[in-house]
């Protein structure tokens, strides 16, 4: 009777803890992390993975911030700080203490542009410092013309392209002629670019006299030949 109850009793706590078992196996979830929680290897080698981890992270950041900074120093090597006026134009005009009424408020502004924004690849088109303006130059019907691109009115990248458009369009338009000689033949005759007019130089009664044709009114070709006609008329 007793070695029945032994063995019954034996038989009970084997079932008792597989029970156990299987009830904490079918209702709790035990992960690896877990399981390995006590273990020193596994803390050893997780440590080794999240340094690893970390330390390409710093370098992919180090990375990125040498390319950013690499790119900051090439443009800011490409470019200039500059002050515009905003076109006042005159140097005399542009102090308010010459002028009873004035008409303009100083509002320079500093910005940041490119280094060849003032420089052109075209002789015929320029920047003009003074009115803060790109200028085009032409020659038609043996005159210069010019036309301004004014910073104030189209914007400080907008000027230069408009000046440039304009420049090829009078090249579509097969407006732009060569510039003209201005050489007479004859001393005493000259032409003077800036009032558009041939100057006739000579003496009457032994006193210097200069006569101007203008070009415009009379036309390029019949104003050199009345300032030719005029010295040649004082020569005899």
């Amino acid at each position: 009777m007793n070695k029945c109850n032994s063995i019954f009793s034996l038989k009970s706590e084997f079932l008792d803890k597989h029970f156990f078992y299987l009830f904490w196996k079918n209702n709790f979830h035990t992960s690896p992390l877990c399981k390995n929680r006590k273990s020193s290897t596994f803390l050893v080698n997780l440590n080794k993975k999240n340094i690893a981890v970390c330390e390409q992270n710093e370098k992919n950041n180090d990375n990125a911030e040498n390319n950013t900074l690499s790119e900051e120093i090439k443009r800011e090597t490409n470019s200039i700080q500059h002050v515009f006026k905003w076109g006042i134009g005159n140097k005399f005009r542009s102090d308010p203490e010459n002028r009873f009424h004035p008409v303009h408020h100083l509002r320079p502004k500093e910005v940041t542009i490119k280094k060849s924004y003032f420089d052109s690849t075209n002789e015929n088109i320029k920047y003009e410092d003074l009115n803060e303006q790109w200028e085009v130059f032409w020659f038609e019907n043996n005159k210069l013309n010019a036309k301004p691109f004014p910073i104030k009115k189209y914007g400080i990248e907008a000027a230069k392209k408009e000046a440039f458009k304009f420049y090829e369009t009078l090249q579509s338009q097969n407006r732009i002629n060569p510039k003209p000689k201005h050489e007479s033949g004859v001393e005493g005759v000259y032409y003077d670019v800036v009032t558009n007019c041939w100057i006739a130089l000579y003496r009457s009664n032994n006193f210097p006299v200069s006569k101007s044709f203008s070009a415009e009114y009379h036309g390029f070709e019949m104003a050199k030949k009345m300032a030719i006609d005029r010295v040649n008329k004082y020569k005899r």
